[in-house]
């Protein structure tokens, strides 16, 4: 996947007004190439809003950095929930999962934040990895994070700082698409 948004995310863009599509060209070291090449790199993220605060949740990563060495996370301990897309899902179905999956809650799908292109480039080759956001609302279940995940918690105050930036491109769209779902990160 390469070039070109794939058919299905067209068409999901086309049905909510104002979504956001970003593109972003990467080089990165072939390893890095490979891993992003070897599947169709599509995951869903969510800002879930609970009265008047929004769920973040914290969990284990470990990443290589666009030069394929491994680097620590930097930055705070908090990122949006989301997962990977199962076979015959929808987005937003898939986004309703993950979250249920990670958070015990129930959401509903408000809109469509964006799609945004990781456009992964190595000796004059491209691929691919896309993330699809949601804006959604708690409206039923009870915070408990799931197994994968260490932490889940309601901010209603949130600040650039608590969030964790796994890479340092990750950071930026993390705070755009928590301030496209409505809310402003504090100083």
């Amino acid at each position: 996947m390469s070039g070109t948004l794939p058919e299905e995310l067209q068409r999901l863009l086309s049905r909510y007004e104002g979504a956001r599509l970003r593109i972003i060209e990467i080089p990165v070291v072939k390893d890095i190439f490979d891993y992003f090449n070897s599947e169709k790199w599509i995951r869903v993220v969510a800002v879930i809003k609970s009265g008047d605060g929004v769920v973040m949740i914290k969990k284990p990563m470990s990443f290589l950095d666009n030069d394929g060495r491994p680097r620590p996370a930097m930055g705070g301990q908090w990122l949006l929930a989301g997962g990977k897309p199962e076979v015959g899902e929808s987005y937003e179905e898939a986004v309703a999962r993950e979250i249920k999956e990670e958070t015990g809650l129930e959401v509903e799908v408000e809109r469509l934040l964006g799609v945004y292109v990781f456009r992964f480039k190595h000796q004059g080759m491209t691929v691919d990895a896309i993330l699809v956001a949601f804006s959604t609302k708690a409206v039923g279940g009870t915070l408990n994070p799931g197994k994968e995940i260490q932490e889940a918690r309601i901010f209603r105050k949130l600040s650039r700082n608590d969030l964790l930036y796994v890479p340092d491109w990750w950071l930026g769209f993390q705070e755009e698409i928590l301030e496209d779902a409505g809310f402003k990160l504090a100083e």
